[in-house]
């Protein structure tokens, strides 16, 4: 990596109890310059993205023991945490999912299943302020 590139490296967490979407999706973003870290555990989100002040987190919706939308809603009760930008990557995606997505606070949706090139420029028009928001 050139400077240039190390300028625009972003921290980036992925949340997602799927270990072969959580590895595709690593893969893509790191492939991309970015730095990620992964968990597979809703209920310590919170504290992770205290530590590591991530630029964004993509997020699946349906998870055991805290889905998504709650934990989103958390994030966004945090002063500390609320500004940051976070995306739903999930196949739920019907005009009454975008509603319930956006109302309960995420800033984005990427539906599923992702095509790893797409989802990559995706990615960067959000980190670059240029994404489609809901």
């Amino acid at each position: 990596m050139d400077a240039q590139s190390l300028d625009r490296t972003r921290t980036i967490l992925v949340v997602d109890d799927n270990a072969l979407m959580r590895k595709l999706l690593v893969r893509c973003l790191e492939e991309g310059g970015h730095r990620v870290v992964e968990t597979d555990d809703p209920r310590g989100v919170l504290d992770l993205m205290r530590a590591l002040k991530p630029d964004l987190v993509i997020m699946d919706v349906v998870m055991p023991g805290l889905s998504g939308v709650e934990l989103v809603r958390m994030i966004r009760a945090d002063r500390a945490l609320a500004r940051t930008l976070v995306v739903a990557v999930t196949n739920l995606s019907t005009p009454t999912d975008m509603l319930r997505f956006s109302n309960a606070g995420f800033d984005a949706h990427v539906p599923k299943p992702i095509q790893p090139r797409d989802f990559l420029a995706t990615v960067n028009g959000y980190l670059d302020g240029e994404g489609e928001r809901l």
